[in-house]
């Protein structure tokens, strides 16, 4: 096999990091989606800082009042799309568009759909071999707060249909049943 000129190698390494960044993005949303503090807590560094708007502080207080907002909710869904990711060196710069699907339970304990759209701005900074997030900044475009219109949890719907769970029970971490 042929060598890599210098060139090709700059190109082949910024390939392998920006996909190393995109990844630490990807593995947010599955942290936040099955409320799983373990993988939130490898995606951040421990010095890191979270701005949600509602939410402004470090890494280390922003991860119990996430879980305890998370909790508070039926379920959650964070579609991440659209990343931009400017490298420089051992840092990155990343613009990526979200759609949060939230279910949560009103007032008076009916189902409410919230849907937030808008944008994560990202300082992700490698130390040794390991990206991981320094600084994420929500930036939300617009939202959508109605009653639920879901028909699934009629309990005829229900018996007929997978549904993910929170935590280590969702099926993406048993891959029994792919075999």
């Amino acid at each position: 096999m042929a060598e890599l000129s210098d060139a090709e190698y700059q190109q082949f390494r910024a390939l392998v990091d920006r996909e190393a960044v995109r990844e630490v993005i990807l593995r947010n949303s599955r942290a936040i989606d099955r409320v799983d503090e373990e993988l939130l807590r490898a995606v951040y560094w421990p010095d890191g800082w979270d701005s949600h708007s509602i939410f402004d502080g470090s890494f280390e207080d922003y991860v119990p009042w996430v879980i305890e907002t998370l909790n508070g909710m039926i379920a959650t869904q964070h579609n991440v799309a659209n990343i931009l990711i400017e490298l420089d060196g051992d840092h990155a710069y990343t613009e990526s568009y979200f759609i949060a699907h939230h279910k949560l339970l009103g007032e008076g304990g009916e189902e409410r759909d919230m849907i937030a759209a808008g944008r994560y701005i990202d300082h992700i900074e490698r130390r040794g071999d390991e990206w991981r997030i320094k600084h994420r900044r929500a930036v939300f475009d617009w939202d959508l707060n109605q009653p639920s219109t879901s028909g699934w949890n009629a309990p005829e719907r229900k018996a007929m249909m997978e549904r993910g769970t929170r935590g280590r029970g969702d099926p993406v971490f048993s891959r029994d049943h792919l075999t």
